[in-house]
């Protein structure tokens, strides 16, 4: 056999392999490519559902715990704002605080637990209250008064003013008068 039938069957040879390489690539590799985008794009979307199903569980949790101190927050401020028993000393202290920061003196004071209030409706958080009042004779300037009235208005605990009478009693000196006060402060009862 000749070199140059020799060269051109190993071409021919080497044709028909790469030939039939491409074949077994069209026939058998090819359609597995589609097949294996398929899966990547399946594996894709699956991890894009997970992150934003983790994303919105994360979401929902911090805003949860976020509520949980909200609310603690909230029934601490409504147990300052309407406490669970009458403390008696308390309602003093604060009365003698927010007196004396306003230079009013207390010449006397006198407390009255008045009768329990019971809710007439169910859907009430409050089902029943207790009522202390306190009836005050103070002393001092009229501007320092009102600044004073001003911070029982905006006490955390509940205050209601329920009668105010102001007298002049001292005619030499005219800025200080003589008020009678009678506030109402409220108390869960449970």
């Amino acid at each position: 056999m000749k070199a140059s039938t020799k060269r051109l069957l190993a071409l021919f040879g080497s044709a028909t392999l790469i030939l039939v390489a491409l074949i077994v690539y069209a026939s058998y590799l090819q359609p597995e490519y589609a097949n294996i985008q398929n899966l990547r794009g399946e594996l894709k979307s699956r991890s894009d559902f997970y992150d934003a199903q983790s994303q919105a569980i994360d979401y929902v949790n911090n805003l949860y715990g976020k509520n949980q101190v909200d609310i603690q927050q909230i029934q601490n401020n409504l147990t300052l704002a309407l406490p669970d028993q009458d403390n008696v000393a308390s309602v003093v202290y604060q009365i003698q605080s927010i007196s004396a920061l306003n230079s009013i003196s207390i010449n006397s004071i006198n407390l009255e637990t008045l009768p329990i209030q019971r809710m007439k409706s169910g859907n009430s958080l409050v089902q029943s209250y207790g009522t202390l009042r306190t009836t005050l004779k103070m002393s001092g300037s009229y501007p320092s008064f009102k600044i004073l009235l001003n911070f029982l208005e905006n006490n955390i605990r509940i205050m209601d003013v329920r009668t105010l009478r102001v007298y002049q009693t001292d005619v030499t000196n005219k800025s200080i008068f003589d008020f009678e006060l009678v506030v109402d402060t409220y108390y869960q009862v449970q």
